[in-house]
């Protein structure tokens, strides 16, 4: 039986609905030919950091500070700023005469203006869509959850107007209420979700006393978060949804594209376990169509989602306890 595994995500065409996640592997043309040959239906190329370019700029500012007047250090720290830019935009340019995949830039800005500028040049270099990253620690105490999503909305709406390449919204869970807002980002022009976005955490080494990052590469984790906001969001929102949390295995696989998704990410099993990991994935999923008589995606693509199921209410249940026969 003939295999059909292409998809289409935010109106490209994907020869497999495996995308390779921002991480250290999407920084290379030589390493996304090699993910390309295993099977990798896109790729989202690691994020560039405003935040980090910034502060670089500021560093070699500094460090020449006492031998430059005001006009030649503002010039330094321009060009410590397009430098970084122009490397990020040729590796886009390379990868396109590299590649047949599509190419996502990913990009993490905290002022509104340079979001627009940012994409406008991945845009210009080749890019074939533009995935940004939201996500941000509220911790000031006198804005509201309303005023952050205000400034989310005014992001979105601000980038889509200047640009022609698709953007997807790349989310945490973290809002009061999350259909809502995925709504109104959906509304302001985002042609995709990516769910979840994955945070730093902090842990405390209580023997030396001192802050530590948490364990980063943990698999598995978050699989069944992305698994339940995907069945719910299925069908109740016209656009793209892609998650990208927790899949290890075909099997994993399978269960996010039965839930609703058009496409699944992938980042931290490329670590534990290799890039080879790509095609032990497909292989899973090929092998399950095979099983069920499947040929294509499209053929069983959200069969599973909160609206075609005969009990919806397994996907709202919240209350640990009470599921478990024999507990109480």
């Amino acid at each position: 039986m003939s295999l059909d595994l292409s998809c289409k995500y935010m109106g490209l065409t994907l020869p497999t609905p495996l995308i390779i996640g921002s991480c250290a592997f999407t920084n290379s043309v030589e390493k996304i030919k090699e993910m390309e040959a295993l099977g990798a239906g896109a790729v989202v190329l690691k994020s560039i950091f405003e935040e980090q370019i910034s502060n670089e700029a500021h560093q070699t500012v500094n460090a020449a500070g006492e031998y430059g007047d005001t006009r030649a250090l503002e010039y330094v720290q321009q060009y410590t700023e397009m430098a970084a830019y122009e490397k990020y935009n040729q590796l886009i340019r390379d990868l396109k005469k590299t590649v047949k995949i599509p190419v996502i830039a990913s990009i993490h800005c905290h002022k509104d203006g340079a979001w627009v500028d940012y994409a406008q040049r991945v845009q210009e270099a080749g890019a074939d869509a533009l995935e940004i990253n939201l996500t941000s620690l509220p911790t000031d105490f006198n804005i509201s959850g309303e005023d952050l999503e205000k400034n989310y909305l005014k992001i979105i709406k601000h980038v889509k107007k200047n640009l022609r390449i698709p953007v997807a919204i790349k989310t945490n869970r973290y809002f009061t209420s999350f259909v809502h807002s995925m709504t109104q980002f959906r509304k302001a022009g985002a042609d995709a979700l990516v769910m979840f976005q994955r945070v730093y955490e902090p842990d405390i080494d209580i023997e030396n006393l001192k802050m530590v990052p948490a364990k980063v590469l943990k698999e598995g984790d978050g699989l069944h978060e992305a698994l339940r906001w995907v069945s719910i969001m299925n069908e109740h929102i016209d656009c793209s949804l892609s998650a990208t949390s927790g899949v290890v295995t075909g099997e994993d696989m399978v269960k996010l594209l039965l839930a609703g998704a058009d496409t699944v990410q992938i980042a931290t099993v490329l670590y534990t376990r290799g890039i080879e990991q790509i095609k032990h994935i497909l292989d899973g999923l090929k092998e399950w169509m095979t099983k069920h008589n499947y040929c294509s995606i499209d053929e069983f693509q959200g069969k599973m989602s909160m609206k075609r199921i005969e009990n919806p209410d397994v996907y709202m249940r919240v209350q640990f306890m009470k599921y478990f026969a024999g507990i109480e």
